[in-house]
């Protein structure tokens, strides 16, 4: 019996193992890609069995060593990964306690999913927690009709409709006036992009609205490769603003994804969960498939006042809601550009537009 339990824990060490070396790999392949998201339960995976694995071996020598060392570096790798979304890392984004009425700017982000109906839930939300900005994202022909009565709670109000019905759209309500709005489709992607200047009374805001598609399965395999061009678009347009850019959305990337990090060091921007937490938002509903996908990312100078996870809509992903102060501008710990990110991100673009040109 504790031979089969110890061969048991070491072929759960071993798949924590391979799950973890297989999410390192600088490859577009879908699946491969998916990895990013469940490090969390990889994570807690490895941990168990791998302490499970030790107490039954009782320090024997041979094959069960080089498991132990294997599942010791995944472990490592993971817990390295994930430590700045722990309560005991240093935080990117300082912490306030007040702000003045006119100085603080409320972001809520939700993705409403297609398939959902439960827009009055939707429209007390918003109405209950009167963001600043609101970004509504997978719209369709439907949620358009449907959130009109928003527009008498808002002044100010851009979207964009799903261009056809495999695709869908976004609407970005405002208490403020927009000097410059408009959606792009960035890089020829099949995704709307919102790139507005908000002016807020205390300072101007560069807006970016951002929903790419995740890797996944659909049509024989979804690459990565459109979503991260997408995000690390948004971070150049960021790093070129004259005003404090917020990139908001659904990134359909987790804030220890690569792309991200690279958006944050290629932006100048960081992240409010860092120090905080992963503030799991995805999935609604379930106790295991849970991991951070709507995102909030800013450049230094706003100070954080307070980031939660609203209660579901009815939707797959919870509404993230964060409140900023604009005034006064506050340090923050950004992460340097390395060497060779404007030319990873140059490379992604260029296959991110010859997919869509052999996909077109």
């Amino acid at each position: 019996m504790r031979k089969a339990l110890i061969n048991l824990f070491g072929a759960a060490t071993l798949i924590g193992v391979l799950a973890t070396a297989m999410a390192e790999l600088p490859v577009n392949v879908w699946w491969i890609r998916f990895l990013d998201f469940p490090r969390l339960q990889i994570t807690l995976w490895l941990g168990v069995a791998l302490t499970i694995y030790i107490l039954l071996r009782r320090a024997q020598i041979g094959l069960g060593s080089v498991i132990t060392l294997a599942g010791l570096v995944a472990l490592g790798v993971q817990v390295t990964t994930l430590w700045a979304f722990q309560p005991i890392a240093a935080q990117m984004v300082p912490t306030v306690l007040r702000c003045e009425p006119d100085d603080t700017l409320r972001v809520l982000v939700t993705n409403v999913q297609r398939s959902n109906r439960h827009d009055t839930q939707v429209i007390d939300m918003a109405r209950t927690h009167a963001p600043d900005v609101f970004i509504v994202m997978e719209t369709s022909d439907w949620w358009d009709d449907a959130l009109a009565p928003l527009q008498d709670d808002f002044a100010y109000s851009e979207q964009v409709s799903q261009r056809t019905p495999d695709h869908y759209g976004m609407q970005v309500y405002a208490q403020h006036p927009f000097s410059r709005a408009a959606f792009d489709y960035p890089l020829n992607s099949d995704t709307p992009m919102f790139d507005g200047r908000l002016e807020h009374p205390a300072r101007p805001v560069h807006l970016l609205g951002v929903h790419p598609r995740p890797p996944h399965y659909d049509n024989g395999g979804q690459a990565s490769t459109m979503r991260d061009a997408t995000v690390l678009h948004a971070a150049t347009l960021a790093r070129d603003s004259d005003a404090i850019s917020v990139i908001a959305g659904d990134f359909n990337a987790t804030p220890w994804n690569d792309t991200t990090r690279m958006a944050l060091r290629i932006g100048g921007l960081v992240d409010p969960r860092v120090g905080r937490g992963p503030m799991n938002n995805y999935k609604a509903g379930s106790d295991y498939m849970r991991w951070p996908l709507d995102q909030v990312l800013l450049q230094p100078g706003p100070g954080l006042l307070n980031m939660q996870i609203l209660p579901p809509v009815g939707s797959d992903h919870q509404p993230v809601l964060v409140d900023l102060c604009l005034s006064p501008l506050m340090p923050a710990n950004t992460i340097p550009l390395r060497d060779g990110d404007l030319d990873a991100a140059q490379d992604t673009f260029d296959r991110a537009r010859a997919l869509q040109a052999r996909e077109g």
